[in-house]
């Protein structure tokens, strides 16, 4: 991700103003913010995406099938006849945006929120009287194996079974815990094994799901037109590629924080429950944590602001919520929340600035035992650059620092973690991949006009020059893929992890919708603020002249992939740009001791197959894969409850098998300590670390490659 330069200016500006234009006489009236709004977000892609559709009845179809996926994704609304009625747009939403119409938005949502009310009036005649769980039927909860309902009545028939299959887990939730006495998982499900239907229990559940969807079809119906215009454009946005897609004010602060990895807040995660927002985690460090009141678990009622009156967040989505709780260092918020224990309580905390640490390169020195060597661990979980502060924390800089501090622990090796990273700013990939290597390109690039410009290594200083291992997974995106494809290109690193990571060879650029606005049309300021747009403008290409895009990069030695039950990589998006190739750079490869790749990956493989851990890890995949494939549920009672049986069980079976610690004779070394949060974060991580297997095998392969190395200096 990178800001975008305004080099194409009087083109997009051109471009936009006539459509602007065309929209106001074409309509006979002054444009709304929605045709403003859309306008501005078509013609900027119009003028700057990396690949404008040739095609645009095809884009307008595949933008058609987006949209109907966001608002009915699981084909519980809308009617065969529905999607009839609305066919005719499929190839029409094109010209619908070069006339400043809406005609297709305005008759999906009549026809979704028709719907909606439909089935609202279903579900309450449904929940209305005891439910009959003695008839043997199915449904089937993968829309991907079923159609949309045929008319009204199927409709109608699909909800009856819906209301059923929750209420039926509502049920078992509710029988499960008046179970207390029972020590275990098994011995709760055998008592309830033979017992009778509880119609007291049953009325309870019937209750908690009428209430439950009640508020779930209220809050579709209600939502605000702005976040429901925003679903829209992206429909539109994301028919280009994945990865353009229009960010409402809200989503770009949201975009903003996740960059810069700061906030200013209170430091605490929430989640809906319920009717409530519940603290889910209290950031170690931050102003809740430093105030003390507030814990996991606590429910929040009403936000205050200072000495004003509070306002009630119940029934309130949780963005909402975030929103009145988020605010400028210094200011007080007063939150009025039920404790656990039913005490209710009014907790003062001053706002502060809130640095997420996890977000943040760290490292870890990693002694092998009495005699072994010490090897540096640089966890990266994301890139990070805080575009509206220049003097702000950037991720090649901290990485800089951390290589530093092992260096002057005296490490033989290093392993650098970019497992789940999913990218960042590409400037940065850039600085981060140049830390290792002397100079050359790292990285080139191609634009919509097929001009082509390499990003060199800025820096010729090596800040570390030793062995290398770079860990990667499906996760690993983007701007960790640029790091990762240089280093093995260069023959700088070896890359170890999942056959391949996720495969994002594209570059983001972002600009603010407000300045074409005061731009082009001042009068218009009431409109403000429009959002931002994100979208490809570029796609990156490594040193030897391959992409990244779709294939990913492929590990040198290959671990198990810990997500090999999902559809996760840029193959499996929708509209994703294709694979192509470039020109390859000239560039010299690294002349440090080389290594044995068929060595190192027949040890690893050996290890591997031996490694108890690693056997649970494909376990515990053919599990998940077992369950996905079961998508019908039962509708009887018993047979629900037998089949919740094998599956709870057996979830309990993988979540409390514990994991082996890894290498027992090691020992972890971290920094000290700055502050109790400080501490309290590095145990944190300490204990994951320990159990990290794929840790384990990144360092046991950076051992062999240290002695291979002490074995060639020795002859």
């Amino acid at each position: 991700m990178r800001r975008l330069s305004f080099r194409a200016l009087p083109v997009i500006i051109g471009i936009v103003l006539i459509l602007l234009v065309l929209t106001a006489s074409l309509t006979g009236q002054e444009p709304s913010r929605e045709q403003v709004l859309t306008q501005l977000v078509m013609g900027s892609l119009t003028a700057w995406h990396y690949a404008s559709p040739a095609d645009t009845d095809l884009w307008s179809a595949q933008a058609f099938d987006l949209y109907l996926k966001a608002l009915d994704y699981n084909k519980r609304f809308f009617t065969q006849g529905d999607l009839k009625s609305l066919a005719p747009y499929r190839t029409r939403i094109d010209d619908e945006v070069r006339r400043g119409t809406n005609e297709f938005y305005d008759l999906s949502w009549t026809l979704l929120s028709k719907r909606i009310r439909e089935v609202q009036g279903y579900t309450d005649t449904f929940l209305a009287e005891p439910l009959d769980f003695k008839t043997q039927e199915y449904i089937e909860l993968d829309p991907k194996k079923r159609d949309y309902p045929k008319d009204a009545a199927a409709l109608k028939e699909l909800w009856r079974k819906l209301v059923k299959a929750q209420t039926l887990n509502v049920y078992l939730d509710l029988l499960l815990a008046e179970e207390s006495a029972a020590d275990t998982l098994a011995e709760k499900f055998e008592a309830i094994k033979e017992r009778a239907l509880q119609p007291e229990l049953e009325e309870q559940a019937r209750a908690k799901v009428r209430n439950d969807l009640n508020r779930v079809f209220q809050r579709v119906l209600e939502e605000k037109e702005e976040d429901r215009y925003a679903r829209y454009l992206n429909a539109l946005t994301r028919s280009y590629d994945p990865h353009s897609n229009y960010l409402a004010p809200k989503a770009k602060a949201d975009f903003d924080i996740e960059m810069s990895g700061t906030l200013e807040g209170i430091g605490a995660t929430l989640q809906e429950e319920g009717e409530y927002i519940k603290v889910v985690s209290i950031e170690p460090g931050g102003p809740s944590w430093r105030q003390g009141q507030l814990k996991a678990g606590d429910l929040i009622l009403k936000v205050a602001q200072g000495d004003e009156e509070p306002v009630d967040v119940t029934n309130m989505p949780v963005d909402e919520a975030v929103l009145l709780i988020r605010g400028k260092k210094g200011t007080e918020v007063r939150l009025t929340v039920k404790k656990p224990d039913g005490q209710i309580e009014v907790i003062s905390i001053i706002r502060d600035v809130v640095s997420f640490e996890g977000k943040y390169a760290r490292s870890m020195v990693i002694e092998t035992g009495k005699t072994g060597p010490k090897v540096g661990y640089i966890a990266l979980p994301s890139f990070y650059h805080d575009f509206n502060n220049p003097n702000g924390r950037t991720s090649a800089g901290d990485v800089r620092k951390e290589l530093e501090r092992l260096k002057a622990e005296q490490v033989e090796g290093v392993i650098l973690d970019l497992r789940d990273n999913l990218g960042g700013a590409l400037d940065d990939a850039v600085k981060m991949a140049g830390l290792f290597i002397e100079s050359g390109p790292i990285v080139q690039s191609k634009n919509r006009n097929g001009e082509i410009r390499a990003f060199k290594d800025p820096d010729p200083a090596v800040v570390y020059d030793g062995p290398l291992v770079v860990m990667i997974n499906s996760m690993s995106a983007s701007a960790s893929e640029i790091v990762a494809a240089a280093l093995q290109d260069y023959g700088r690193a070896v890359i170890v992890g999942s056959p391949q990571s996720f495969g994002k060879g594209t570059v983001q650029g972002m600009i603010s919708l407000d300045n074409f606005l005061d731009y082009l049309y001042p009068r218009y300021a009431s409109y403000k603020p429009l959002g931002s747009l994100k979208f490809t403008e570029e796609k990156y290409y490594r040193v030897n002249g391959g992409a990244t895009q779709l294939e990913g990069v492929k590990a040198d030695v290959v671990l198990p992939d810990p997500y090999a039950y999902l559809e996760i990589g840029e193959r499996y998006h929708e509209y994703a740009l294709p694979w192509d190739q470039v020109a390859p750079l000239s560039y010299e490869r690294w002349t440090g001791p080389n290594c044995n790749l068929a060595v190192l990956k027949a040890n690893s493989a050996q290890r591997i197959a031996a490694h108890p851990g690693f056997a649970l890890v494909q376990k515990n995949i053919e599990q998940v894969r077992k369950q996905q494939e079961e998508t019908r549920q039962p509708l009887q009672l018993t047979e629900f409850i037998e089949q919740e049986r094998k599956v709870q069980l057996e979830a309990e079976r993988q979540n409390g098998t514990a994991l082996p610690t890894i290498g027992t004779d090691w020992n972890f070394v971290g920094r000290r300590a700055q502050d109790e949060g400080h501490a309290a974060r590095e145990q944190e991580w300490l204990e994951q670390l320990q159990t990290d297997l794929y840790l384990e095998e990144a360092v046991n392969v950076l051992l062999d490659i240290l002695s291979a190395n002490n074995q060639a200096v020795a002859a």
